[in-house]
């Protein structure tokens, strides 16, 4: 193989893996379909709803509505289309209003039926008067939080939000295009109390890992809490990932370098030898 061909190899090749994380990146910042885990409904529900919903099923006040006691959670039909392609804007439970956003989940067959199950399984228990709020400080500093955001260190050695995620000013220049812009997570969860409770047990799977055994303080959880809200009035950075665009520029910098490299024409030690007699 010729060193131009083995150039145009790698050049194609590049192409193909660069798209593909691309297109990798767009589908993972667009935030809407969750994947889980199978098992049975009490273990789906514990490990990817309870975050948001309580494991009692009490929701949260403000931002996510109770499934104790709440007859629509006995409703399959309507339990699977909710489940399925996801649910927002202004919601009425139990006399009280909701106005957060619950994405779609990707669930097989099995585990949609046995998840809406369990599910109806909350709509006979008792109906909670107030449903609880977050453990924790309900304030905190914005400065701290953009800190911590950009990757100052959590107390247990959780990974840094900025790693994945742009938020505000933090987006083209800073942030990454990994995971779904973060500008306007707390006006989407709710408000303090939905996004404390997301931040305290996050249930998406690519965080569960990460955050599972390294859970965020009450204070971090304040902190990032009045730094999201700082910025949800602001327009999303934007643009691709940082370090993706990195990337290309120096391949295609080392793919110029080595179609230059290929297009001299090379003299044989014969040829050498043959000029010189």
């Amino acid at each position: 193989m010729t060193v131009r061909r083995l150039v145009l190899v790698v050049a194609a090749l590049a192409v193909v893996v660069l798209a593909g994380a691309a297109a990798a990146s767009a589908s993972s910042g667009s935030g809407d379909v969750v994947a889980l885990q199978a098992g049975d409904g009490a273990a789906i529900y514990q490990a990817n709803c309870a975050s948001c919903h309580q494991a009692d099923g009490s929701g949260v006040a403000g931002a996510f509505p109770p499934l104790a006691g709440n007859p629509a959670a006995a409703d399959a039909d309507y339990v699977r289309s909710v489940v399925v392609e996801g649910l927002s804007g202004p919601l009425e439970v139990l006399g009280e209003s909701y106005n957060s956003v619950m994405p779609a989940v990707a669930l097989s067959d099995g585990d949609l039926d046995a998840l809406v199950e369990y599910v109806a399984t909350f709509a006979g228990g008792p109906t909670p008067t107030t449903p609880p709020t977050t453990a924790g400080p309900t304030t905190g500093d914005a400065a701290k939080g953009e800190s911590l955001f950009k990757g100052s260190g959590f107390a247990n050695g959780g990974a840094a939000c900025q790693a994945c995620h742009a938020a505000g000013p933090i987006g083209f220049r800073g942030g990454s295009g990994l995971g779904p812009d973060l500008t306007d997570v707390h006006e989407r969860l709710g408000g303090d109390a939905g996004l404390a409770a997301w931040l305290s047990a996050p249930p998406s799977p690519t965080m569960r890992p990460l955050f599972e055994d390294k859970p965020l303080t009450p204070g971090e959880i304040a902190d990032l809490n009045a730094f999201f809200a700082s910025v949800v009035d602001e327009e999303p950075g934007g643009g691709i990932d940082q370090l993706m665009l990195g990337g290309v520029i120096g391949l295609g910098l080392l793919l110029g370098v080595m179609a230059l490299a290929a297009s001299r024409t090379r003299e044989t030690y014969t040829e050498r030898l043959r000029r010189r007699s």
